[in-house]
């Protein structure tokens, strides 16, 4: 008798499991940033609201994706002058309705969308790379960013006057 009640509580045990398993899968998996949900939802051009930015050149957009600053590389927040230009793009995006532009490439490898972010008529990929928040980054193998051209004269303009990451540069050439 003891041992069927423990057999039979062993079972309603792995019925509670499962059934609450069942209910709350989607409270374990984080859907909104997932490669699949965002080729799904086929990335477009458009005006969309920048809820949080990442870092120098990552924002999430209203829809919950990661968008990537194409063209642009900035320094992660745990490196030299990565909290500057995490505090200039929240300047520049953060709680705004901005303008997305796409270009050839859409996503990237971790599945986030790659583009260009207008905030009225600047362009902020290029305003990070002309504060010297961020260099001119091309991908191997993709085909050449719609606004190369802006963004290496944004990245020399930078260069000559020392800004931001370049200034580590000149003053290491100082001495």
């Amino acid at each position: 008798m003891e041992r069927i009640k423990k057999i039979l509580l062993g079972f309603l045990v792995l019925v509670i499991v499962f059934i609450l398993g069942f209910f709350t899968k989607d409270f374990f998996v984080k859907k909104e940033y997932s490669v699949k949900n965002i080729l799904l939802s086929k990335p477009k051009d458009g005006k969309y609201k920048v809820t949080k930015v990442l870092d120098g050149d990552t924002v999430v957009l209203e829809t919950g994706e990661k968008f990537r600053y194409l063209g642009i590389d900035a320094p992660e927040a745990n490196q030299r002058w990565g909290p500057e230009a995490k505090t200039f793009n929240e300047e520049m995006v953060l709680d705004k309705r901005v303008k997305v532009e796409l270009d050839s490439t859409k996503l990237d490898k971790y599945g986030r969308i790659l583009g260009y972010i207008w905030v009225d008529d600047v362009l902020v990929n290029e305003a990070l790379v002309e504060r010297g928040y961020a260099k001119v980054n091309l991908i191997k193998g993709e085909a050449k960013p719609k606004y190369l051209d802006r963004l290496q004269k944004a990245e020399n303009w930078a260069k000559q006057n020392n800004d931001g990451i370049w200034f580590d540069q000149w003053e290491s050439g100082k001495q």
